[in-house]
């Protein structure tokens, strides 16, 4: 065994709504720990789903995900076999170090940021430099990170909106950073939260056609509620688009991953519509944050990074009130996902009643 695996921590998942309800005795349970959507996905995924024929059970999906493919570079206007699917965009993630890190490299990220990028760095025996994000408004600190690249650098990694923060980097900041990034170091976009910004030009997307180094990942598992199907993909050039397409599996989505994903993209008035409630609700409990003077970051995501001060302590008496968030990810901030406008509503009064406000 690796001695770079022994050192590792298996996942914690959050428990189960039903054990929650049992153990405190609680008749309702707002799961806002995983930064899923609570409004699930277009009814015309579970219908496509369920359109699929017995028949295919026997054979292998297509391995191509056709469908999925040309929804996919018609909603991004990118080029189709510019595309890597997987099952979400963790088996990216995985892939992606699997092909660019040596025993040796390191990668650069910005702190915090999203476990699995220095999991799989440490997986592939390479190292993570974590970069401070700027403690007043929580921004990437683009000059630290060019600062942070030595010769064995070979990947960079920034998550936009940045997860647990939620901040939104610019497109025009991360072009400037990425002009200035040797041309042998892979800039890796993760912009799972993407579809909740509401600011302009907020992908990065469409650089990818001009830089070879540059690569975009998006998921189906935020935005457009498909957590438990898993559909995730990336947007990258040659070489890398050829060096993925050999390492990932080749029937790495079943027809129904396919074929719900297909559903969902295309069904772009739902996802806008649900979108456009989290922006409302995001809106409201940062008002709320500010009017009661709760120090956060300025979110573009589905999820707030709010400074509570004995993070586990507030978690667990949100949890026994019935929200179960995020307190696992550092002793002072806690990270909550948006729920239903009732679930908000009440969740306000709930944080006012752990963190002791008065």
């Amino acid at each position: 065994m690796k001695d770079t695996v022994k050192s590792l921590s298996a996942y914690q998942a959050e428990l189960p709504v039903k054990v929650i309800k049992e153990k405190y005795g609680l008749k309702h349970v707002s799961r806002l720990s995983a930064n899923e959507s609570v409004y699930g996905p277009s009814p015309k995924v579970a219908q496509a789903v369920r359109e699929v024929s017995d028949d295919i059970l026997g054979y292998y999906p297509d391995g191509q995900a056709t469908s999925l493919r040309e929804a996919v570079a018609t909603l991004n206007q990118v080029n189709p076999d510019n595309l890597i699917f997987g099952a979400g965009a963790d088996e990216l993630i995985e892939l992606l170090t699997r092909v660019v890190l040596e025993p040796g490299a390191n990668v650069i990220v910005p702190s915090p940021t999203f476990g699995e990028y220095a999991m799989h760095a440490q997986i592939e025996q390479a190292t993570t430099k974590k970069v401070p994000v700027d403690e007043d408004n929580g921004h990437v600190n683009f000059e630290e990170m060019l600062k942070a690249i030595d010769d064995k650098t070979a990947m960079v990694w920034i998550a936009n909106p940045n997860n647990p923060t939620g901040v939104f980097e610019t497109t025009d900041a991360i072009q400037n950073f990425l002009d200035k990034l040797p041309q042998n170091v892979i800039l890796v976009v993760d912009e799972a939260y993407y579809d909740f910004v509401d600011k302009p030009n907020a992908t990065v997307a469409p650089l990818v056609s001009k830089y070879d180094n540059l690569v975009v990942l998006r998921t189906l598992s935020k935005a457009y509620g498909l957590a438990n199907l898993r559909v995730g993909y990336g947007i990258m050039q040659e070489p890398l688009f050829t060096a993925m397409q050999a390492v990932r599996l080749p029937y790495n989505l079943s027809t129904y991953q396919i074929a719900g994903g297909t559903a969902a993209v295309l069904d772009q008035e739902y996802l806008q519509k649900n979108v456009a409630k989290f922006q409302l609700e995001r809106k409201k409990f940062q008002d709320f944050l500010r009017d009661n003077n709760f120090k956060f970051y300025e979110s573009q995501a589905n999820f707030i990074w709010i400074k509570v001060g004995e993070t586990k302590k507030v978690g667990q008496s949100l949890l026994e009130q019935g929200f179960q968030v995020n307190d696992r990810l550092n002793s002072d901030w806690i990270r909550i996902a948006l729920g239903t406008p009732e679930d908000n509503a009440e969740l306000k009064l709930a944080f006012l009643k752990a963190t002791n406000y008065k």
